[in-house]
């Protein structure tokens, strides 16, 4: 960390605060997916359940951005490599999104049933 009002780099500071980060960010990782696990293994009706869940997934995601991969709003480069983070999910998604809607565009064209019953690809019978 560089100390306030001078330009020196103290690198003892900055593997402790890197520690800390570490060491955060696992303990609210862990708590997440204990939280998640044992939310699956109680009582509560299923929409609660899944409520649940997606809501620690959405958080542990958050919390692996911030403490492990240091993306944060404070300076220029973190918001450049939040940027670059963002575009790569949305290249991801499009992707998965356009493969899925291609193979069940397909799936439904290959158990596609014509008027006689048979399928459209099967020759027909002697």
């Amino acid at each position: 960390m560089i100390k306030p009002n001078t330009e020196e780099f103290d690198p003892q500071e900055s593997a402790a605060s890197e520690v800390k980060s570490y060491a955060t960010g696992f303990v609210v990782s862990l708590l997440l997916t204990v939280g998640a696990f044992a939310s699956v293994l109680s009582d509560l009706p299923t929409t609660w359940k899944v409520a649940f869940i997606c809501a620690a997934a959405l958080l542990q995601i958050m919390v692996h951005l911030r403490n492990f991969l240091h993306l944060r709003f404070s300076d220029r480069q973190s918001r450049e490599d939040l940027l670059l983070v963002l575009f790569s999910v949305g290249l991801l998604a499009i992707m998965a999104g356009g493969t899925w809607y291609i193979m069940s565009d397909l799936s439904g064209r290959m158990h596609h049933v014509g008027g006689s019953g048979m399928g459209m690809h099967h020759a027909p019978a002697d």
